[in-house]
């Protein structure tokens, strides 16, 4: 089975990011001339080479799996902070429901941001009940940074989880 670079894919949602501000910027601006079709690929989330394919393992390299989710996580969420809302939402949902850890990692942690999404707190509930204790982690502290106040149904359910940490983060807001 193929999988895709860490790196790879860092630079394939820097590109998505700029080039949908790019075209956002160029649409607010009636003079200024639209960017070309190949520098628009994050606005319809044209993936020829399937690094953004929810069925590709991540291969981390060097990294530690926690710090490759971090940093991919922080990628992703100036990611989807620049697509369109439904494109973002389907980007998100459909790494949250991959069987590669590292990607639903990666979206607890772009959720730990606070940018518009739609469906955030269906996506947050679906990885609070993840089978990796990092994951739900993540996700109680997306639930803490994107609700004010929290969400308190993800968070009750995770102030009982088995894993310290999460109780920890559900129940304090903050990572231990």
């Amino acid at each position: 089975m193929s999988n895709v670079s860490l790196r790879r894919l860092l630079s394939r949602l820097a590109a998505v990011a700029l080039s949908t501000s790019a075209a956002g910027a160029a649409a607010a601006d009636p003079n200024r001339e639209p960017p070309a079709r190949e520098d628009r690929i994050g606005n319809d989330l044209e993936d020829s080479d399937g690094e953004l394919d929810a069925s590709l393992p991540i291969d981390p390299g060097q990294l530690e799996a926690r710090d490759a989710a971090a940093a991919l996580g922080r990628s992703l969420a100036l990611a989807l902070g620049e697509l369109r809302p439904l494109t973002a939402t389907h980007l998100a949902a459909t790494w949250s429901l991959s069987d590669d850890p590292l990607r639903r990692l990666a979206v607890a942690h772009a959720l730990e941001w606070t940018f518009p999404l739609v469906g955030d707190a269906l996506v947050i509930d679906h990885l609070s009940r993840d089978t990796d204790p990092q994951v739900r982690a993540a996700s109680a502290r997306a639930a803490w940074a994107r609700r004010p106040g929290g969400d308190p149904g993800v968070l009750a359910r995770l102030s009982l989880d088995p894993d310290p940490e999460v109780r920890d983060v559900a129940t304090s807001g903050r990572p231990t």
